[in-house]
């Protein structure tokens, strides 16, 4: 955690990832963070993504280095018949810890609160 703006912490993943320890959850004067008596765990809902324009697997390029640092195995490489391998993120198995953030040599990783399933607008037709 450093401080960003106005002075509230935030999370750096380019400085690491975390371990999970409750030392932010323990400072915080505000119950933005907890860890609901359970070390070890995310006090947060936040899952990796990798950019389609920056990743280098995604642009042909053999690079594996967000899947090998991932001790829980939420970023693998799926064999495709007479291509590269595809690079799935599995928001299940990801816990947020950032370890695959700071490694990627392009910056393609993020971790980020997970994708809101979009609920199309349906319309009603009046028939007159």
């Amino acid at each position: 955690m450093r401080r960003g703006n106005g002075g509230f912490p935030t999370i750096d993943f380019q400085s690491g990832m975390c371990t999970f320890c409750g030392d932010c959850a323990s400072v915080c004067p505000e119950p933005a963070l907890s860890f609901h008596g359970t070390p070890g765990h995310a006090p947060w809902d936040l899952k990796a993504a990798v950019s389609d324009d920056a990743c280098l697997a995604r642009q042909g390029i053999t690079c594996r280095t967000c899947g090998e640092q991932c001790e829980h195995g939420a970023i693998r490489f799926r064999p495709c018949l007479g291509g590269m391998a595809e690079i799935v993120v599995d928001a299940s198995t990801c816990n947020g810890c950032g370890a695959c953030v700071h490694p990627c040599p392009t910056e393609a990783v993020v971790v980020q609160p997970p994708a809101t399933p979009r609920i199309e607008a349906t319309e009603e037709r009046i028939s007159a």
